[in-house]
């Protein structure tokens, strides 16, 4: 049984990846690498009816965090959104770029060179993306206490839990240009729990569905699931920026944009030094 004081430390951790997971442009699954919990998290789940009893406060306490961290960070960014969009978006746009040099040293292009199926990954990768960001409707979609609105949160849930599940894929980029990330915030902010109760159901079948995927890909197609994993990245840049670009309205705003656009870059960074100086493995 670990000590309160590995479980306090868990629980921080799982609540940095929850806030993580909120600001689009950052992939929670990335700081969970980072911190040495992912691939503990990673086989649970995958394998969780032999691994629930004997690794539940594990699961239990990660899982605590990151719902809290993800409640406040959705009170936070609700009033930035509303008020900083520019400065808010070009700052996405900057945590972005900061986690490229670390998803492409998942790719290992020094150790093996690449295919044509990890070329295809990552081409297949940035049009995904692509796809997103054309049929995304510029604006926030609509969501009610309505059958329908019901079924897009779970979709908004099960988006959230494999970018908690897949390195490099932001699920807050993701609703971002479906035009559902504000909706998403709003009703985490109002404690709607009518659209709060989908939006959790969605992440309980995203995490559970998922973890199997994402388990046998890492171990069978390795380089070409992070190559995948770079071209969503990099797509992610696309997406950001044709949201943040018409926001520039003047020369201060444009000043503005580059320096939150390097903080940004910094801020990744740091996550992902904090990560390294993190012992590589959580063991009780």
């Amino acid at each position: 049984m670990a000590s309160a004081a590995s479980q306090i430390k868990r629980f921080v951790i799982g609540s940095i990846v929850g806030i993580a997971s909120m600001l689009p442009g950052v992939s929670g699954a990335v700081i969970a690498v980072c911190f040495g919990i992912y691939e503990r998290l990673i086989e649970d789940l995958a394998n969780l009816k032999d691994r629930i009893r004997s690794d539940f406060v594990f699961i239990f306490v990660i899982g605590l965090g990151i719902a809290f961290g993800m409640g406040i960070s959705a009170v936070g960014l609700d009033f930035i959104m509303d008020e900083y969009l520019a400065l808010a978006l070009f700052f996405f746009l900057g945590l972005i770029a900061g986690q490229i040099p670390e998803i492409w040293s998942y790719t290992a292009p020094k150790a093996e060179k690449f295919n044509r199926y990890n070329i295809a990954a990552l081409i297949a990768g940035i049009l995904i993306m692509g796809v997103f960001l054309f049929i995304g409707v510029g604006s926030d979609v609509e969501v009610g206490h309505n059958l329908t609105s019901y079924i897009v949160l779970v979709f908004v849930g099960i988006i959230l839990a494999v970018s908690k599940i897949a390195p490099g894929i932001s699920g807050s980029t993701l609703l971002l240009a479906l035009g559902l990330y504000g909706p998403m915030l709003a009703a985490i902010t109002d404690l709607d729990w009518a659209l709060i109760l989908p939006l959790g159901i969605g992440l309980i079948i995203g995490l559970l569905g998922f973890a199997k995927i994402m388990d046998r890909a890492l171990k069978h197609h390795r380089k070409s699931t992070y190559s995948m994993i770079l071209g969503l990245t990099l797509g992610s840049l696309l997406v950001i920026l044709s949201y943040a670009y018409p926001e520039l309205t003047s020369a201060t705003d444009a000043i503005g944009g580059i320096i939150t656009f390097v903080i940004g870059i910094a801020v990744s960074l740091l996550f992902v030094r904090i990560g390294k100086m993190t012992p590589g493995s959580d063991s009780d």
